[in-house]
């Protein structure tokens, strides 16, 4: 199963209300992976309209010079969204 009903999920990483960057991910997958991103304050968000809930969101602080995984937590059965997990790496020049 790579979507659900033939969309997938969005991760969505904002910052003040405004959108950073985004990412379709395959339920499969279920990682999204940015890189170059701006220090601060951010909200992680994973989205898809078919499920309950349709989003679940993390605030976080970033560093400079990291690399960010965001890993969605979902239950088929439930079609539940449960929750996000936040990896940060630094990136080695």
């Amino acid at each position: 199963m790579s979507s659900v009903e033939g969309e997938l999920i969005v991760v969505l990483l904002t910052s003040e209300g405004q959108l950073i960057t985004q990412q379709p991910v395959r339920v499969t997958v279920a990682d999204a992976i940015f890189a170059n991103l701006p220090p601060g304050r951010h909200t992680v968000i994973a989205r898809h309209p078919a499920l309950s809930p349709t989003e679940s969101r993390q605030d976080i602080v970033l560093s400079d010079r990291v690399m960010l995984g965001i890993k969605y937590i979902y239950a088929e059965a439930e079609r539940r969204l449960l929750r996000i997990e936040v990896i940060e790496r630094p990136l080695d020049v």
